[in-house]
Parts: structure tokens; C-alpha cells; sequence
């Protein structure tokens, strides 16, 4: 007993070393600055706000709410963790000893020729209990459990994504709502306009003092802005739909609040700090070196696999020829002892799972550093756009200030007969356009904020429940 006690404690310290590279974080260079962006001081930094601290429309707050509750897409990955979780108890089993209840049954017909002495017909009944243990001397198994521990973490961080995606998706498709209901007020107030026109040409003409042709282009430019105003309401309609989508709900309207042009949504920019400290929090670059590390932990398993592989088994019960000395003492028995295993031949195997799994290892190496560069792609973009959008709608609106009087001006003089219906016309259509330009300018300004939010990683906390 003192020497299997021994040998046991031998094991066991010899199991304490894990075989197969160590995890590095995978280098890269990364940039100092974003490109065109000085980083800001003051304020609180946007990439450390909630999203209900960034989205100040408490409609859209309620929207996200109800779609972070019931996507279905969010529930699948919320699932996916859970199956995760449930691995990882599956695989840090195998580091323990595994112990069944067994029973069998057989009867044997003996060689006379081997067994002259024995009955012919032989029985034995047996009954206990059979353990075994696979030793993890090379830290096999426990590499198998960090790998695993490494895949939950990733689904978890893939569930984060997803609900980066489903607050930033619900935003965007919103704020482009809001941003088609004001071009379809500009449409009806400039179809008024232009049915005032049109009137305003049919009484000149019906006095003479005005030519068909006139009417004839006021009614075409009437026709045109007519026409358009089905289209946004068909546009407006199908992003309806497609937040509904992001609900859970059937298809249907979509209650909102403000006006695009009454929006309080001016976040601020993120505060200073290196990039590389800010973008570690967005969930896809956290699952992809999460994945790294898994399969670095699975080169280490199929490392192991090169060596000697010991088991121990025992044994504990009862045996004989009838059943019922397998329950009394004269049928009590036990066994205790192992086995040794190293694998010599396996015609390539494990030389084929070992490049299997370092090429996994570089393919993961790969993908985590593109997605580093991705999102620093992603938020280069995001700042230039706001950055740019802003100079684009101060310009704008100064066009739009500036058309607006030409358009006034236009109808006095004609209407005084010092102009013709063309300036009117064009002067209307001009000042329409630059609307139009404008309004889709202040949806482009919110959609790059919420770019921003989502390229930073924002979007993922969960509200406290009071």
C-alpha cells in the first residue's frame, strides 16, 4: 500500500507540467492616432458611455430595450454560450477518475484437451464497481480544458457582438427613418408650394398674361414632387418593417417622438488614449484572440498526444459461479492496476493533428490581427465622416438659407413681371434639392456618430435593474 501510495504521489507531481507553447499575445504594430482626429479632454469619453447614455431619444432607448429582450438572433446566441459552458464541464471531466456500476453474466463450453479438470460447462456471474483514470501526465486533458474554457469565453464575446450589432442596427435603421419622415415633410410642403405655383400660372394664363407652356412646366414640376412622396413612404414603410424585424415584432409602424431636425443625439468624441486601449473592449477583436488562445491550447493537445499515455483501473465487487455468491464473501474480489500506452505507429496520425492544429493556430493569428485592422479601419472612417459631414452640413445650410430667399424673391419679381417663369421654376427647384441634400446631410451626421459607437465596441452593457 505504501508504494501504490508512493507511485500515486509520483503521478500526481508529474502531472503538474503542461506540455506545448505557451500563450503570447499575437504582435502587431499598432497606430499612435487616428488619421484627421485630434482626441478630445473633455467630456465623458463615448466609448465608456452605455448606449442609453448615448441615445438620448427615449423612444429609441425603448426600442433597443424591447430588441436586446427579444431578437431572436440574440436568443441563439445567448444558447450558443450556454452550450459553450456546458463543454467546458464536459471536457474538465475527463481529468477526474470515472467509476461505473457493472455487472455480466457468461457461460463458457471448456476444451477438455486444455482444461481436462474443469466441468465442461462453466458459469460466472460478477458484480461491482470499475474505475478508471487516465492520468494527465503531460497536461493533455487540462489543455483540452483551457481550449474549451477559451470557445466559452469567445461565444460570449460573440454575444456581446451581437448585441453591439442589434443596438447599433436598431439605432441606424431609426435615425434613417426619422431622416426619409423629414424629406417626406419637405416633399408635402414643396408639393404645396408647387400646387400654389401651378394655380398661381393657370389664373395668369386664364387672364392672358401667362402662356400654356407655363402651366404646362408647373404642372410637370407639381407631377414630379407628387410622385415622389410615394416612394419615401415606401421606403419609410419597408424600414419599418425591418426594425420590426429587429423587435421580434410582425411587420408594422413604428412609434417616434422627435423630428430628425430636433434630435439631442451630440455625443462626445472618445477622450484620449492610445487606440490600441480603447478598441480592446469591442467584443470581435475579444473573441478572436480568445480563439487564438483555444488553439494554442489544442497544439498542446496534439503535443500530448506524441507521448505515453498511462491509465489506472480497479476493480471492486464480487464473483462465482451462481449469483448469489457474488454477494456474499467467499465471492468477494478487487483488482487494482494500470496500463502504459506510447504510441509508436499510428501511420501518421498524430503528425497530421499536430500540423492540423498549428495551422488552425495561424489561421486564428490571421483573423485576430484583421480584425484589429478592420476596426481600426472602421473607426478611422467613422471620425473622418463626422468630422467632414459636419463642414458639408454648415455649408448646406447656408445654401439652403440662401435658396430659400432666391425662391421668395423669384415669385415677387415674377408676379411684378420682371422675370420670367423660368427663374420661378428653377429658383423652386433648387431651394427643393438643397432640402432634400440637407436632410439627408443631418441623417448621414447620426448614422456616423452610430458607426463610431458600434467600430468602438459600445453597445454591449447591460442596465442595472433597479
Amino acid at each position: 500500500m505504501k508504494r501504490v501510495i508512493l507511485f500515486l504521489a509520483i503521478v500526481l507531481f508529474a502531472s503538474g507540467c503542461a506540455i506545448g507553447p505557451r500563450y503570447h499575445e499575437p504582435a502587431m504594430e499598432l497606430p499612435q492616432s487616428y488619421r484627421s482626429y485630434k482626441t478630445l479632454e473633455q467630456g465623458e469619453s463615448m466609448v465608456n458611455l452605455p448606449w442609453w447614455k448615448v441615445f438620448n431619444d427615449a423612444n429609441l432607448q425603448e426600442l433597443i430595450r424591447e430588441t436586446l429582450a427579444n431578437n431572436y438572433d440574440l436568443r441563439a446566441a445567448a444558447a450558443r454560450v450556454d452550450e459553450a459552458r456546458a463543454q467546458v464541464g464536459v471536457t474538465r471531466s475527463q481529468i477526474m477518475p470515472h467509476t461505473d456500476l457493472t455487472t455480466g453474466a457468461s457461460r463458457d463450453r471448456n476444451s477438455e484437451a486444455l482444461n481436462p479438470t474443469l466441468d465442461h460447462v462453466t458459469s460466472n456471474f460478477n458484480g461491482g464497481f470499475s474505475t478508471g483514470w487516465e492520468v494527465d501526465l503531460w497536461g493533455k486533458i487540462r489543455q483540452s480544458i483551457h481550449a474549451s474554457q477559451a470557445e466559452f469565453l469567445a461565444t460570449e464575446d460573440a454575444r456581446r457582438g451581437v448585441m453591439v450589432t442589434l443596438v447599433a442596427d436598431a439605432a441606424q435603421t431609426y435615425f434613417t427613418i426619422l431622416e426619409l419622415d423629414l424629406e417626406l415633410d419637405i416633399a408635402q410642403k414643396t408639393l404645396k408650394t408647387r400646387s400654389d405655383n401651378l394655380d398661381l400660372f393657370k389664373k395668369r394664363f386664364q387672364g392672358g398674361t401667362a402662356s400654356g407652356l407655363e402651366v404646362a412646366r408647373a404642372e410637370a414640376d407639381y407631377q414630379q414632387t407628387a410622385a415622389n412622396i410615394p416612394e419615401i413612404e415606401r421606403q419609410i414603410s419597408i424600414l419599418e418593417n425591418k426594425l420590426s424585424a429587429l423587435l421580434g415584432r410582425n411587420p408594422g409602424p413604428i412609434q417616434r417622438t422627435a423630428p430628425l431636425s430636433k434630435q439631442s443625439f451630440v455625443p462626445e468624441m472618445p477622450g484620449s488614449g492610445l487606440p490600441s486601449e480603447i478598441l480592446k473592449r469591442r467584443p470581435d477583436i475579444m473573441e478572436a484572440e480568445q480563439l487564438v488562445r483555444a488553439a494554442n491550447a489544442t497544439v498542446g493537445v496534439k503535443v500530448g498526444e506524441f507521448m505515453p499515455l498511462l491509465n489506472m483501473n480497479n476493480f471492486v465487487g464480487g464473483a462465482g459461479e451462481h449469483p448469489s455468491q457474488v454477494f456474499n464473501s467467499e465471492g468477494y474480489t478487487w483488482t487494482i492496476g494500470g496500463d502504459v500506452k506510447m504510441p509508436l505507429f499510428e501511420g501518421g496520425k498524430n503528425v497530421y493533428n499536430y500540423k492540423g492544429a498549428k495551422a488552425k493556430w495561424q489561421q486564428s493569428v490571421a483573423v485576430y490581427k484583421q480584425t484589429v485592422v478592420s476596426a481600426f479601419h472602421e473607426v478611422a472612417d467613422s471620425l473622418v465622416g463626422i468630422e467632414k459631414v459636419k463642414k458639408v452640413r454648415e455649408e448646406q445650410e447656408k445654401q439652403v438659407t440662401a435658396l430659400k430667399e432666391s425662391a421668395k424673391l423669384s415669385l415677387i419679381r415674377y408676379e411684378s413681371g420682371l422675370s420670367s417663369y423660368i427663374e420661378v421654376l428653377d429658383a423652386d427647384q433648387q431651394y427643393y434639392s438643397a432640402q432634400t441634400a440637407l436632410a439627408r446631410t443631418q441623417g448621414s451626421q447620426l448614422l456616423y456618430y452610430v458607426q463610431l459607437y458600434r467600430a468602438l465596441g459600445g453597445g454591449w452593457q447591460q442596465e442595472s435593474k433597479q
